[in-house]
């Protein structure tokens, strides 16, 4: 953008010159006039896209000549007067200009009135021509050898913190300055811009001049993609860029990232292990929140990435066995909690940012822990899914029955087998064996233990009634099991 400053004092001409530079959005080329004689001189000279005036400084016989110079060559005017006098009013109503300021000038109005100027249009570069000429979106999504984007252009894209800003965001990018030499075509959460300019440096202090501004005005960040390679297809482009911008996923909003330096994520088993759900139903039943914070925030040591899809689904593994706390409280009968847990399955699934997802585990976690010690105090415990818990922990004990596990709830055993049966749909012991014989079952694919082995590991003391055990439930004979 190109601004004429004409005013006979050049300390005040000097103090706006570095007032724009530092902070007007993109790149603002000044020039200054001091004398009334040189004024039309220098506008047919510099051909400026605006002009800033100190309207006392012209007779009204000048402004018509003025007026014609401006006109020939300027987009737009602005005056400042040191009174605002009547007389003052109607010359800048004579030369029509945009906006009448009185010194001292208000800066911050100054630059939100250049922001709003609409300015000449560019001519266009060759390459920029070709882009629009072509469908942009076919070269997009397509694959195009013969499309790609001279060094003269450099594709950036660029996404908002908060969707529902997007129309905002694509709106306000148009009226830009910066606008002024770049494209932007918009998608479905993200804004493509193709800034005309070889030079990448340019790009760089253009976007973090964006990225300012739109904290100003709207109080939310920007992540923005550069790409930085060769030239190359705009749809490889766009795929780099793309996958350049996922880094956000770790890092949050208010970044510039660049397509070449991406991270590397490492192998992940996004299924928690059965003994990870026994560390976290054990830290919940012992409402250690801590050891919760520190399996979850091992997920995110610095320096170390993985997938996004595998850290969402090894945190919906997490959210599974939270559920199973909830049932065994009684927690998901409570309507606000229950919405809670809903709401925290959509942020696992959909929040672009991990560390918002971690806090909301935590934060939903503490107060599960709250409400159980309460439903312990109370005694609105789900004592069928306590017992089951029992039995997933202690299986391999012998000594595992029913009056024991009726003992340590703190119950009849008569109580605990009559709801037992009538939730499980079959005895206590019946499904004790069942738990049994199916870890042996693993052990027999898995190891090379002999049977009377698997039998006491699983909490058999007599082999022979293991071996009994397992036909009737299975068909065959533990070794015939093991050979198929």
């Amino acid at each position: 953008m190109k601004l004429l400053l004409i005013d006979r004092d050049p300390t005040d001409l000097a103090g706006i010159k570095w007032f724009l530079h530092t902070y007007f959005p993109g790149d603002v080329f000044i020039e200054m006039c001091t004398s009334i004689s040189e004024v039309s001189h220098s506008i047919r000279q510099f051909e400026p896209d605006a002009i800033l005036l100190n309207i006392d400084i012209f007779p009204n016989n000048r402004l018509a000549a003025l007026y014609r110079d401006m006109q020939k060559l300027s987009g737009a005017i602005l005056a400042m007067t040191t009174e605002p006098l009547f007389k003052n009013a109607l010359k800048a109503i004579d030369l029509q200009v945009a906006h009448l300021f009185v010194k001292p000038i208000d800066l911050e109005l100054l630059k939100k009135k250049l922001t709003t100027i609409s300015l000449r249009t560019p001519q266009i570069t060759e390459d920029a021509q070709e882009t629009t000429n072509d469908s942009f979106y076919n070269q997009l999504f397509l694959d195009n050898k013969s499309s790609s984007i001279e060094t003269t252009l450099h594709f950036t894209m660029i996404e908002p913190e908060h969707t529902e800003t997007f129309n905002k965001l694509y709106n306000w990018l148009q009226q830009t300055p910066i606008h002024f030499h770049m494209k932007t075509y918009p998608l479905s959460n993200r804004i493509v811009c193709l800034f005309q300019t070889n030079d990448i440096r340019i790009v760089e202090k253009d976007v973090r001049t964006l990225m300012k501004e739109w904290r100003l005005i709207s109080n939310s960040s920007l992540n923005i993609g550069i790409y930085d390679g060769t030239p190359t297809t705009i749809k490889t482009m766009y795929t780099l860029t793309k996958r350049a911008l996922h880094q956000s996923f770790y890092e949050g909003f208010g970044h510039i990232f660049y397509a070449s330096k991406q991270y590397e994520t490492q192998p992940f088993d996004p299924l928690l292990t059965p003994e990870e759900q026994q560390l976290l139903i054990s830290s919940l039943e012992d409402g250690n929140l801590e050891a919760v914070k520190t399996f979850l925030y091992r997920l995110s040591n610095e320096g170390i990435y993985y997938e996004q899809d595998d850290l969402r689904i090894h945190l919906t593994s997490v959210l599974a066995q939270i559920r199973r706390f909830m049932l065994k409280y009684k927690l998901h009968e409570k309507a606000v909690i229950e919405q809670h847990y809903r709401q925290l399955f959509h942020l696992i699934i959909e929040h672009p940012i991990f560390y918002t997802i971690l806090n909301g585990i935590i934060s939903f976690t503490q107060t599960l822990i709250e409400l159980a010690r309460e439903a312990r105090i109370e005694k609105r415990a789900d004592y069928v899914e306590l017992a089951i818990e029992i039995i997933d922990q202690q299986f391999k004990d012998s000594a595992l029955s029913l009056p024991f596990v009726a003992h340590k709830l703190g119950i009849s055993p008569n109580y605990l087998s009559t709801i037992f049966s009538r939730k499980q749909g079959l005895p206590f012991k019946r499904y004790l064996q069942q738990v049994r014989i199916h870890h042996a079952t693993k052990m027999l694919r898995e190891t090379d233990f002999a049977i009377s082995e698997i039998a006491h590991l699983n909490g058999f003391d007599d082999p022979n009634y293991f071996i009994k055990l397992f036909k009737q439930q299975i068909g065959i004979t533990p070794n015939r099991y093991r050979k198929n």
